[in-house]
């Protein structure tokens, strides 16, 4: 492709009128009879010319000179920069920063992921709420009606009554105790059953409320009782514990838990903020730190989502002789979609600060890095150091500093008149 890229613009350059561009014309016999006339005019001792660097005429070492530095010149008309789209820069100093690519797949966030089971045994009599739908937290799900319920609060209510009887029994034997007309016997044994009493009260009231349920049966339906009769709950619900989307419902009408049976029957996520499991080797786990920002593509071109790097797996897979890099991504539009594979390039850092220019401006000319740089009334290739390089740009450690310019568009049309014309691309830079 590159041959064909080359043959065209030199043909397309010739059709355009390009000037024939100066190449060194000189005559390889020129030199020996000049130093044939040299040595007759200092009476035929060629020797004495040969040895003495000295007295090699002026004129013709200029000459020389001037011609070498020329044939690495490109020289262009208005017409033909225009055509190849030629631009010039100044270069500046800045800091590289360096990123790693992994592929990985998105996952749920376990920690805003909700599997819910039934707290009893019971029968589903309403569902609330369907696949994909979303919920906000304490959200009633579904429905059910237990009679273990209906036990534990029959309990509890046993429970308060036995302790309000036994309170006004041990009141009663305390008044009766500071007027001497009751043993201390009896009034230990009434404060004993009254103790009793409060424990048995807290065990049922801790055991309804370990179940999320209210013994005053706030927050959730329920039959009053009757004159004198605290009212006993055979339902409850299930809700949600937070904000997000079903993502599976596992229940229907009229199905029976039993307590030997207490499946997971919804599952909500927050698809809001996703996981993203990243692999990486041991080398690339020494550049990544906790809290580099990631930036994610998706499967469509031109999706990009943020994210930070949340875990760093301690372990190293036997198999894979990789770690895991967990990243937490924002996930706002839900266009992620949990079992995606995406790309992740994660930034790891910034470079010390040095010369960088656009990728596309550095040559590589018989297996030399160069730029091309303005000279005179051209454009010269210049030898450079490069660096690391990333997202387009290129470190250049020595032959260009900040302030130098440069050409940083149609450098590789350059190189392809530079050789394409027979010039001798190291000519005037002392190679």
């Amino acid at each position: 492709m590159r041959k064909f890229h080359l043959a065209a613009l030199v043909l397309l350059l010739a059709v355009t009128g390009i000037p024939s561009l100066p190449i060194s014309a000189a005559e390889p016999n020129n030199g020996k009879n000049q130093l044939a006339n040299h040595s007759k005019a200092d009476g035929g001792n060629a020797d004495s010319v040969q040895g003495s660097p000295n007295k090699i005429p002026s004129e013709n070492s200029g000459k020389e000179e001037t011609e070498k530095e020329d044939s690495s010149l490109v020289h262009l008309t208005d017409s033909q920069r225009k055509l190849i789209r030629l631009r010039i820069s100044r270069a500046a100093a800045g800091k590289l920063e360096t990123m790693v690519s992994l592929n990985g797949e998105i996952r749920l966030n376990r920690d805003e992921t909700a599997r819910i089971m039934p707290r009893m045994p019971g029968f589903v009599n309403r569902i609330f709420v369907k696949e994909g739908d979303s919920v906000r937290r304490g959200e009633r799900l579904a429905t059910l009606t237990s009679h273990k319920l209906g036990e534990y609060y029959s309990n509890y209510n046993s429970a308060l009554e036995q302790e309000n009887l036994t309170k006004s029994e041990f009141e009663m034997a305390e008044q009766l105790k500071k007027g001497n007309a009751t043993s201390r016997k009896d009034y230990l044994r009434y404060k004993r059953e009254y103790a009793e009493a409060v424990i048995a009260r807290r065990h049922a009231e801790e055991l309804l409320r370990s179940l999320l349920l209210d013994p005053a049966h706030e927050g959730h339906p329920h039959e009053p009782g009757g004159k004198d009769l605290l009212p006993i709950c055979t339902t409850y619900d299930i809700l949600s514990p937070l904000d997000g989307t079903v993502i599976n419902r596992n229940i229907t009408l009229g199905e029976n838990f039993t307590e030997d049976t207490l499946p997971v029957v919804f599952t909500v996520s927050n698809l809001n903020r996703l996981w993203l499991e990243l692999r990486a080797t041991p080398e690339d786990l020494l550049r990544i730190r906790k809290g580099d920002d990631v930036r994610v593509t998706g499967a469509e071109a031109g999706q990009e989502f943020r994210g930070k790097v949340v875990y760093l797996g301690p372990l190293i897979d036997e198999q894979t002789r990789t770690g895991l890099v967990r990243v937490e991504i924002e996930n706002r539009n839900g266009q992620l979609r949990p079992g995606q594979f995406v790309t992740g390039r994660i930034q790891t850092g910034a470079s010390a600060e040095t010369v960088l220019v656009p990728r596309e401006a550095v040559q590589l000319i018989a297996g030399e890095s160069v730029l091309f740089v303005p000279r005179g009334d051209g454009y010269a290739p210049q030898p450079v150091t490069t660096g690391q390089s990333a997202r387009g740009v290129i470190e250049i450690l020595s032959g260009l500093k900040a302030g130098e310019d440069f050409v940083s568009s149609g450098a590789f049309e350059l190189k392809s008149i530079l050789l394409t014309s027979g010039m001798d691309p190291h000519a005037g830079h002392g190679h």
